[in-house]
């Protein structure tokens, strides 16, 4: 199943905020599928349009801190985006931030962050009762408990994982991290949980963790099982992630596989701090099979995020993908 929703789409050259990431990549990826006669046919079989969820701040709290999560609910709002979208560099200029474009004030767009993260949660129940759910949106990793940065506020993983637990619809989940940066949110807020195993292959010296941060920066708390990649090691990618699977195999099997399946390591990836990572668009490919291949061979049900992916080209990665898996379930 795929789950989209328009109203989940940030838009961000309405606020002036000029990130290269697209909602195109999510609509462009749909509009490829539709193009295929046979999915265009089964339509109703795997897509889900539109839900109605959206994170309350009793959500937010089984994650966050109560100073942090409230934030987003009154006049701090607007200094949460901005902080956690790095709008504002250390000496006050603006960095990829252009007020005076802005159709819309900036506080407006947090309802839509609240919906777009929700859909995760929307997403692992459709994945739990159909056994494979692709949710394009999604992906947060780098929000922690009591702050929000690398463009992520909050961290929708984590939010989805501590509602369903909180239901009784999960206990023990895997959280399977392919973005080019590291899930640092992720990591430091699932350090003390047992029940949840994360694993993250990242680049080896790219952002959060490439100096820039003071040693005792919650970023550095490693996952369950950590992956780096140094520049120049693509050629061992694919076996890496694939001895790392192993070693996660030894874990207890998962009521739920959460995979962040960025785009954003790919050699066309149009974000500056991905560049120390460059996968071809057939390794790319093979990542994304290996993994559900693993997890559909483990018995695991599966949620995928569309994560990080930059420029007008990362929707293919999704599309191909998709298009892949969709025709071996419906076969």
């Amino acid at each position: 199943m795929v789950l989209f929703d328009r109203r989940t789409e940030l838009n961000f050259p309405s606020f002036g905020i000029e990130i290269p990431t697209f909602d195109s990549r999510k609509s462009n990826a749909l509009s490829a599928l539709s193009r295929n006669r046979k999915l265009k046919e089964l339509r109703s079989r795997w897509l889900v349009e539109g839900f109605e969820d959206i994170y309350t701040l009793d959500d937010l709290l089984r994650v966050n801190t109560k100073d942090y999560a409230s934030g987003f609910y009154d006049s701090r709002a607007e200094r949460r985006l901005i902080s956690a979208f790095e709008l504002v560099n250390s000496d006050g200029a603006l960095n990829r931030w252009k007020p005076e474009n802005a159709r819309k004030p900036l506080r407006e767009l947090v309802p839509r962050l609240l919906k777009m993260e929700a859909g995760t949660y929307r997403a692992s129940k459709i994945a739990l009762d159909r056994g494979f759910c692709h949710y394009l949106g999604g992906g947060a990793h780098h929000g922690h408990r009591d702050f929000g940065h690398g463009f992520c506020p909050l961290n929708d993983t984590a939010l989805a994982v501590c509602k369903l637990q909180a239901e009784g619809a999960v206990n023990r989940v895997w959280v399977i991290d392919l973005d080019a940066h590291k899930g640092d949110g992720t990591a430091a807020i699932f350090a003390d949980r047992e029940e949840v195993t994360t694993l993250s292959i990242h680049m080896a010296r790219g952002w959060p963790i490439d100096g820039s941060l003071p040693k005792n920066h919650p970023s550095w708390i490693p996952s369950d099982i950590d992956v780096p990649i140094e520049s120049g090691e693509e050629k061992w990618y694919l076996q890496r992630l694939e001895d790392a699977y192993r070693k996660l195999e030894s874990a207890s099997k998962p009521d739920l596989a959460i995979v962040l399946a960025g785009a954003d390591p790919w050699e066309n990836d149009a974000l500056t701090s991905t560049k120390l990572i460059n996968l071809s668009f057939e390794e790319i490919t093979q990542r994304d099979r290996l993994t559900y291949l693993f997890l559909e061979h483990a018995g695991v049900p599966s949620l995928w995020l569309t994560a990080g992916g930059y420029g007008r080209e990362a929707w293919k990665i999704h599309a191909s993908f998709l298009e892949w898996v969709l025709r071996r379930r419906l076969d």
